[in-house]
C-alpha cells in the first residue's frame, strides 16, 4: 500500500509513503473524517475530533471501539485488524489497533489534535 501526499520530497518529487506509514495515514483519516464529508461514501469516518470532546465515559470508550473496528472492517480491509484497545488518561485519548502485519498506537488529545507516540500509549494501556 501507498499513500500519495501533496508535498515534495527532497528531490522535488511527490511524496509517497511506504506501507507503514500509509497505513497510520489512513487510519488517521478515518479517525478525523467527520461522516457526510465523502458524498459517494456518506457514512466514512469515526468524527474522533467531534465525539470525544464531550463524551469520556465507559459507554463512550465502547461506542468508540465499536465504531473504529466497523470502519476499518469497511474502509481498509486489507488493515486485518484483530482487536482494538482504548484508554483515557487524563485529556488523552490512547488508541492501541492490533493487526495480523503488528499494531498501531495513536494519541488523541483535545487541545493538539493526533499524534502518535507509541511508546507512551504503550506505557499506559
Amino acid at each position: 500500500m501507498e499513500a500519495h501526499l501533496l508535498s515534495l520530497n527532497d528531490f522535488g518529487m511527490p511524496l509517497v509513503l511506504d506501507d507503514t506509514h500509509a497505513m497510520y495515514t489512513n487510519i488517521i483519516y478515518l479517525l478525523l473524517l467527520e461522516k457526510g464529508k465523502f458524498q459517494s461514501h456518506p457514512n466514512m469516518g469515526v468524527d474522533i475530533r467531534h465525539r470525544y470532546r464531550f463524551n469520556n465515559n465507559e459507554n463512550f470508550l465502547q461506542s468508540l471501539r465499536t465504531d473504529i473496528s466497523d470502519q476499518i472492517n469497511t474502509y481498509l480491509p486489507e488493515l486485518a485488524m484483530i482487536d482494538i484497545n482504548l484508554t483515557i488518561k487524563g485529556t488523552t485519548l490512547g488508541i492501541l489497533i492490533n493487526t495480523e502485519a503488528g499494531a498501531y498506537a495513536i494519541a488523541y488529545n483535545e487541545s493538539s489534535g493526533i499524534d502518535a507516540p507509541a511508546a507512551y500509549i504503550l506505557d499506559n494501556l
